[in-house]
């Protein structure tokens, strides 16, 4: 998937749950790799990638989400890079995309907590992360936001504008 293409697949602060707002949004080609490995992409899989792209929502003050993806040329490639074998306790029944992780995130911002999911589908590899600060009460979103980015995915990779929200 091109950069263009990329950037339309992340979600913009309209699709995000109310109250989560668009810090930043961008992709960028392989024309300076070194934008990928600053992503947090392994250098083994920058060296491979198409393009790369993040985007950043905020409530700025209780909760965060990050969605960074990479792109390949096909399928294989990403699946001989990412072989996700997530457990059902840890993504739940029927999880979306074709192969998915979970893990605890460790945030920068001491007093934070987190989850995030590593998922593909077909030649892109989305990292979904969600931080929330401890003891505020927010709703686990996570799950919900991970099935619009690979809902976003797909709709781009058959050739359809990508318009999954969670609005």
């Amino acid at each position: 998937m091109s950069q263009e293409l990329l950037e339309g697949v992340l979600p913009r602060g309209i699709n995000m749950p109310l109250g989560l707002g668009e810090r930043t949004v961008k992709a960028w080609d392989m024309s300076d790799p070194s934008i990928c490995q600053s992503e947090e992409w392994r250098d083994d899989w920058c060296a491979k990638a198409v393009a790369v792209g993040s985007g950043g929502y905020t409530d700025l003050e209780s909760q965060e989400v990050v969605v960074r993806l990479i792109s390949f040329d096909e399928p294989a490639a990403a699946e001989a890079l990412f072989a996700g074998g997530g457990t059902a306790d840890e993504v739940g029944q029927n999880p979306p995309g074709d192969q998915i992780d979970g893990y605890e995130t460790t945030s920068p911002a001491e007093g934070w907590a987190g989850r995030g999911f590593n998922v593909r589908q077909g030649a892109v590899i989305a990292k979904v992360e969600y931080a929330w600060a401890e003891g505020s009460e927010v709703p686990d979103r996570l799950m919900g936001i991970t099935k619009m980015v690979i809902e976003r995915v797909r709709q781009a990779q058959g050739g359809d504008n990508p318009t999954a929200s969670m609005r």
